[in-house]
């Protein structure tokens, strides 16, 4: 294998990735130690269950003096009322956070976090590589070479996790559309619907479609849903009119749209989320195809 040099601009980009790494660390640190400064108890306003396109449903709550959305847990969320105090925390003047908020956004900066140290271990690892401390001993290049390699195997395994576990929930999810004897087919009706719009400094944008809707179980219990639809489906529908919707009987808040016409399902095959999947099976494949041709030429030497 040909070894590169070392370039200014390698290094610039170290540089960067250390920067950006550092400054990450410091947030996360920040973050975990001043979030709590501040308890407080609020007042549940509206609470409803939101279930995307996707993924599993999760539950919301709205609380008052705050502009944005709250999560909690199935079992909270089924314990709670409208009008009820919850326990909280104020992350800035008009955004209320819970327990679960803090510990799901812990959760995910640390595994950007590693993820960031080991890409940065193993980028310093190849350009260090070059260095004639290691290249006239070949003891510490290879200690050198271990260690890059371990850092890349273990990008490399986040990157492979993180993927197959949403490509798992994903999977799962069209398991339970398509398995018709756990439904139950009941009509929704729509309270009212939101879209977000994100623009792209290109001036592209990506719009998402949601609409509450309010509907029976069988037990008699009424449920508000906030559910991901596709840009047709949400045209559709007018407040106060009624909507064929499907949940599950294992599972009451797992919702789905019975859509009546193919251009209603199509757009959901046509998104970012897709493709990020779909160029990660992809992705996924050559990576196996690496290596499993790595190791047969290992095998013929």
């Amino acid at each position: 294998m040909n070894e590169d040099p070392i370039m200014s601009k390698n290094i610039s980009i170290s540089f960067l990735l250390l920067a950006i790494t550092l400054g990450f660390t410091f947030l996360i640190i920040h973050f975990n130690q001043t979030i709590k400064d501040e308890p407080v108890e609020e007042t549940i306003e509206l609470k409803y269950s939101k279930k995307g396109l996707y993924l599993f449903p999760r539950f919301e709550i709205i609380a008052s003096n705050s502009e944005r959305p709250s999560t909690v847990s199935k079992e909270q969320y089924e314990s709670i009322n409208i009008g009820d105090q919850i326990s909280g925390y104020k992350k800035n003047a008009d955004t209320f956070v819970t327990e679960k908020d803090i510990q799901f956004e812990i959760r995910l900066g640390v595994v950007i976090l590693v993820f960031l140290y080991l890409f940065m271990f193993a980028l310093s690892g190849s350009l260090l590589k070059n260095a004639k401390f290691f290249v006239k001993n070949k003891k510490r290049k290879n200690i050198l070479h271990k260690m890059t390699k371990v850092n890349l195997y273990g990008v490399l395994a986040i990157y492979i996790a993180v993927g197959m576990i949403f490509t798992a929930l994903t999977a799962t999810n069209i398991v339970h559309k398509l398995n018709k004897w756990d439904q139950t087919e009941i009509e929704a009706t729509v309270l009212g619907g939101d879209f977000h719009r994100t623009r792209s400094q290109r001036g592209s944008s990506y719009t998402t479609y949601e609409l509450f809707l309010l509907y029976e179980d069988q037990e008699g219990t009424n449920h508000i849903t906030k559910k991901a639809v596709t840009e047709n489906t949400y045209n559709r529908y007018d407040v106060e009119e009624g909507l064929p919707l499907v949940y599950r009987n294992t599972n009451e808040y797992d919702t789905f749209i019975q859509t009546k016409h193919v251009n209603e399902i199509w757009p959901a095959f046509i998104n970012l989320y897709v493709f990020f999947i779909a160029a990660y099976l992809i992705s996924l494949f050559f990576i196996v195809k690496a290596w499993r041709k790595k190791r047969n030429h290992q095998t013929e030497t």
